[in-house]
């Protein structure tokens, strides 16, 4: 089960400047490597885009000749 809770931005950024120097190196690590993976996942997204299937000069023509 998943639990969403709102935390504003201010609390967030006072609760991490209470943490210890180790904990902190944590949370930057933790932060990198999802902002890595996001990164990963967009250029895998864009990667299928790119060489995805496109339709030829005839069936454009086709389709708008349909709409």
């Amino acid at each position: 089960m998943k639990i969403k809770v709102q935390i504003p931005f201010k609390e967030i950024l006072s609760a991490v400047k209470t943490m210890s120097k180790a904990e902190k190196r944590k949370l930057a690590l933790a932060l990198a490597e999802e902002n890595e993976q996001y990164d990963e996942d967009k250029e895998r997204f864009i990667e299928m885009l790119l060489n995805g299937p496109v339709y030829s000069e005839k069936e454009i023509r086709k389709i708008e000749e349909n709409t």
